[in-house]
């Protein structure tokens, strides 16, 4: 059993995932009291087990969304070990637990374009650090790309992004004029040119160095990414709930808002369903397009 739970957290390419997946298992397991020398003791859970901690869930305040992702993962393991022989029906399946409901429209705050222009502009052009958050925001707002794609990417591939999204689903993308000169200038004050399979967005090399004293030869982590755009956004005074998803919210929106079609921007977001992209289309959008004004009796 433990042999097949660590095949299946292995199975997805994105380490993203995989550790998200491992965190959300090891939950279940503390909330089902399995020590990680019993994992054997998985093939005798019940949906009744699994319902118990989608109730605790929500009585310890994660949100609809958190819940079904975690019951994703769940079920995603419970389907391997199937397939396995390890287990017969699957105790998370939607049949037996239902998935607590999500208002299809998404959560996350999408930002004006003008707001966005302010974020872009606020990283300080004069330092190395500076220069590296400016094109890792260009490239976050003019690409709509997740997090843990944006931190994967290499210096090779700077004008045409290779983009390997969720499921392994490789997606090439060109990037806005604007995103390729900030690019352009922090590979230049990096000096990473030649290093063509190296990260192309890495930590400064001392916490407090501001990056004059160089940048690590490895890759910027998502959560390091996640903090920065947090710490910007509350520089220039925007919405404590902004994150770094809503740059992506943000470029499918506006793209939308400016005349791309579902489907283009279904295939610029790496989704595998339009109603996912739907979803990343903010309310002011919809409004302004719904059928109701096409309506004349």
């Amino acid at each position: 059993m433990s042999q097949a739970t660590r095949s299946w957290l292995r199975k997805t390419p994105s380490r993203h995932t995989r550790v998200n997946y491992a965190r959300d298992l090891q939950q279940f397991l503390h909330f089902e009291t399995i020590g990680a020398d019993e994992l054997e003791r998985l093939a005798r859970v019940h949906p009744e087990e699994v319902a118990r901690w989608r109730d605790a869930l929500r009585e310890r305040g994660y949100t609809n969304s958190t819940i079904r992702r975690k019951l994703t993962t769940l079920r995603s393991l419970f389907s391997y070990l199937q397939v396995y022989g390890y287990v017969g029906a699957n105790p998370a399946h939607g049949k037996f637990v239902t998935a607590p409901a999500v208002a299809r429209d998404g959560k996350t705050i999408g930002l004006s374009p003008k707001d966005c222009r302010r974020l872009l502009d606020i990283p300080d052009p004069s330092s190395p650090a500076g220069v590296r958050d400016r094109a890792l925001l260009g490239v976050l707002a003019y690409s709509a790309c997740r997090v843990g794609e944006l931190v994967a990417l290499r210096v090779g591939e700077h004008r045409v992004l290779a983009i390997y999204g969720k499921g392994g689903k490789e997606r090439t993308l060109p990037l806005h004029i604007e995103a390729v000169e900030r690019l352009n200038r922090w590979i230049e004050v990096a000096a990473i040119t030649q290093d063509r399979d190296g990260a192309l967005f890495r930590p400064v090399a001392s916490p407090r160095g501001k990056g004059y004293d160089g940048f690590a030869a490895r890759f910027l982590t998502a959560r390091a990414v996640e903090k920065l755009v947090k710490n910007y956004a509350r520089m220039i005074g925007l919405d404590a709930a902004v994150t770094v998803h809503s740059l992506r919210v943000t470029a499918l929106t506006t793209a939308r808002e400016r005349g791309a079609e579902i489907l283009d921007l279904q295939d610029f977001a790496g989704h595998a369903d339009p109603r996912t992209t739907l979803a990343y289309i903010r309310t002011r959008d919809r409004l302004s397009k719904s059928p109701a004004y096409m309506l004349n009796y």
